[in-house]
């Protein structure tokens, strides 16, 4: 008993690998539709003029909607601004969480390379917003990134005085 087949391939294209029109293809008439009608766009909204315009943008190309308030989004989280210093902040604490200075259980553990990298990232932020902060803003960051040094310089000097007083051959000792 032969079983009969699910499904039936049908080969629908006009054409051969050659380009031309294969004789089995079926035959569609060809009609001419009207052509398309010129359609209206619909009528412009009035482009408010920006309040302030960054440097990259020009005065007379407004900020696009991105539809966030941000007065709106900050009444309802609390009403508090962000400003530079909380990112700084937010920043600094992960340098330090990378430092080892944030309670982490039994025992703490630093990660030289994270605490390193946002030394570096903070590094950048202030070349990137060098003249652009307040005379507070600026001094706080300096003395934020000339601390965080000192933290990474101090946590590599303790590093490298625990592998010179390590008696050769004793256990976590590294050998040549």
């Amino acid at each position: 008993m032969e079983k009969k087949p699910e499904f039936v391939v049908t080969d629908r294209r006009k054409f051969t690998v050659d380009g031309e029109p294969r004789p089995d293809a079926a035959s569609e008439p060809v009609s001419e539709s009207p052509a398309p009608k010129a359609v209206e766009p619909p009528p412009a909204k009035p482009k408010p003029e920006p309040a302030v315009s960054s440097p990259g943008q020009s005065a007379a190309e407004p900020k696009p909607d991105t539809g966030y308030n941000a007065e709106r989004e900050r009444s309802a989280f609390g009403g508090q601004k962000m400003e530079f210093i909380h990112l700084l902040d937010m920043l600094v604490q992960t340098a330090m969480m990378y430092a080892g200075a944030m309670e982490g259980g039994a025992e703490r553990r630093v990660d030289i390379v994270g605490l390193r990298q946002m030394v570096d990232l903070i590094a950048i932020l202030e070349e990137k917003t060098k003249g652009n902060l307040t005379e507070q803003e600026q001094a706080i960051l300096t003395n934020t990134l000339f601390q965080l040094r000192m933290t990474y310089m101090e946590i590599m000097n303790m590093i490298e005085r625990q592998a010179a007083n390590k008696t050769p051959g004793a256990p976590g000792a590294g050998r040549k």
